[in-house]
């Protein structure tokens, strides 16, 4: 995919203010400075500081210097990938921090594919619940396991790369995993992430690690507890699902509000703490067409199915075959053809109600007030139910947070 550049320009003219001598100073009026054209302004600087700093000639530029796996026997044909491309993005749980239920396990506790639309300028995000059901390979049965306990254990990636383009039939063209001490590290080096907390969250009881409710910006340390708390959610993982999708929205509104000295900051932190595929070239670029995203074009769907138990009695999360099928033809299969049900390799466990079968939300309807994972964008109205509300009683099948792979 080739660099756009964007040629928004300020213009000239006097800024001075003064006309001549004797004459009393003329004010101006300063005018507003659109969102995404500041984000554009501020990745082309970006892009010019990293190469200056880092001393990145062409070769450099387009070679991988973060150490991926070459996934590339998963992705799509180079024509396929001018026009869209699925991108999977992991955080992983290997830090020792002492409010985490579990540690050193490295879990993939939050598991989303993105799927980019170069030729709409649209994004679609589909969340895989850590709890989903993949089969009794794995002691667990469960997604977040598939990373660390794979065959691979040199590029571990590519367990749960493989797997999801087996089980999906879906193409994974390019990743990115994130440890939880560098996300810390991220949210806190660009100032923390504005949002509103929407009930008070006790991480850890009895140990102060407490965000309390309403408008505020939380700090890396705090961003960590809300995306991975499940323990007060009625609905245990999906309702952290939920509200992952509100610290999602929260997180690209702010990165819309980044001056440069704070992104070049987050991309020397980033720089060899994230591992991925992508090179250099590719990270600008795809920023680039991110720049240009009306939020209203970015989807958050979550993998359709229903919360139920494996045969051997552990609390999973199981897929709807049909729906999910539908789903990646309508969402993430743009240029491609669609791919029968009968096709995906994923064990349906149970097919009782529907509840998460239609869970979509754009980024802006969540920014506006929309409920989480209460469906808004088929036809534009609420379709689903069973949504959390942090009361802390769990019904949904789910179980708490124990750390059980």
């Amino acid at each position: 995919m080739a660099n756009r550049p964007n040629n928004n320009s300020n213009g000239g003219g006097d800024q001075r203010g003064r006309g001549p001598a004797g004459n009393s100073k003329r004010l101006r009026v300063k005018k507003p400075v659109n969102k995404k054209k500041r984000l554009t302004i501020i990745l082309s600087s970006v892009l010019a500081v990293v190469i200056l700093l880092c001393g990145v000639g062409y070769a450099l530029l387009h070679t991988n210097l973060f150490g991926g796996a070459d996934i590339t026997e998963y992705s799509s044909p180079k024509k396929i990938q001018d026009k869209s491309v699925n991108i999977l993005v992991c955080g992983i749980d290997n830090d020792s921090d002492p409010a985490a239920e579990h540690t050193e396990n490295e879990l993939t506790d939050v598991i989303m594919i993105v799927n980019f639309n170069f030729e709409k300028s649209e994004a679609t995000i589909l969340q895989v619940p850590r709890d989903t059901y993949i089969g009794s390979d794995y002691p667990s049965g469960k997604v977040n396991a598939v990373y660390a306990h794979g065959d691979n254990q040199n590029e571990k990636i590519k367990n749960l790369v493989g797997l999801l383009n087996d089980q999906f039939a879906l193409p994974i063209d390019h990743y990115v995993t994130i440890t939880m001490e560098t996300f810390r590290e991220a949210i806190d080096a660009i100032g923390g992430i504005d949002m509103n907390v929407p009930y008070q969250i006790d991480y850890s009881p009895g140990e102060g690690f407490v965000i309390p409710a309403g408008q505020q910006k939380l700090t890396g340390q705090q961003a960590e507890w809300f995306v991975r708390w499940r323990d007060g959610y009625a609905e245990g993982d999906i309702g952290r699902v939920k509200a992952q999708r509100l610290f999602v929205s929260a997180a690209m509104e702010e990165l819309t509000t980044l001056n440069s000295s704070q992104m070049i900051k987050l991309v020397k932190l980033c720089y060899d703490k994230v591992e991925t595929d992508l090179t250099m070239a590719d990270i600008l670029a795809y920023a680039q067409e991110a720049s240009k995203l009306d939020l209203a074009k970015v989807e958050m769907y979550m993998v359709p199915g229903e919360p139920t138990y494996s045969d051997d009695g552990l609390s999973i999360y199981g897929i709807h075959k049909d729906e999910l099928a539908d789903l990646l033809n309508q969402k993430f299969r743009p240029h491609t053809d669609d791919v029968l049900a009968e096709n995906l390799n994923v064990i349906e466990v149970s097919h009782e109600y529907d509840y998460y079968d239609q869970n979509g939300n754009s980024i802006q309807d969540l920014l506006d007030g929309h409920t989480p994972g209460k469906d808004s964008l088929s036809n534009k109205e609420d379709t689903t139910s069973g949504t959390g509300d942090g009361s802390g009683e769990d019904s949904s099948g789910t179980g708490s947070d124990t750390g059980e792979e």
